[in-house]
């Protein structure tokens, strides 16, 4: 283990004139620099009250077991109106011989479509974004 070393009179009378500050300020900022520098200083623990606090800090485990909570999420009717209106008006779309959309199947009312146009499978999924934080 290095030696603590702790400032010098001279370092600490020449520190309080440069910034105009107490000798308590002077002394927190040579320690604030040491610990900086990872070098040791009188207020670190040893070995043995590492090994303490890190015990106590120590998250505690439960033996008991939770009970699942169980959540009933309210329907949305906004997406509910968006999806079933989507389905409703997709046989109004045409391709450029007049095929028309097929096989409508609305596989959740709050999220997704599917259906067949021009012979190939499509689906459309809905998605609501949350505002923005701040």
């Amino acid at each position: 283990m290095t030696e603590i070393r702790y400032p010098t009179e001279k370092w600490l009378t020449a520190y309080q004139n440069k910034h105009n500050c107490d000798r308590e300020h002077a002394e927190l900022v040579w320690w604030d620099n040491e610990i900086d520098h990872d070098r040791p200083t009188p207020y670190d623990l040893n070995e043995e009250q590492a090994k303490a606090v890190k015990e106590i800090t120590k998250g505690a485990k439960s033996t008991k077991e939770r009970k699942p909570t169980k959540r009933e999420r309210k329907p949305d009717e906004a997406k509910r109106e968006l999806i079933a209106t989507t389905a409703q008006n997709l046989p109004r779309a045409c391709g450029p011989n007049l095929e028309s959309v097929e096989d409508i199947v609305v596989v959740n009312p709050e999220r997704e479509i599917r259906f067949r146009f021009l012979g190939e499978e499509y689906s459309m999924v809905l998605t609501k974004h949350r505002p923005p934080k701040g």
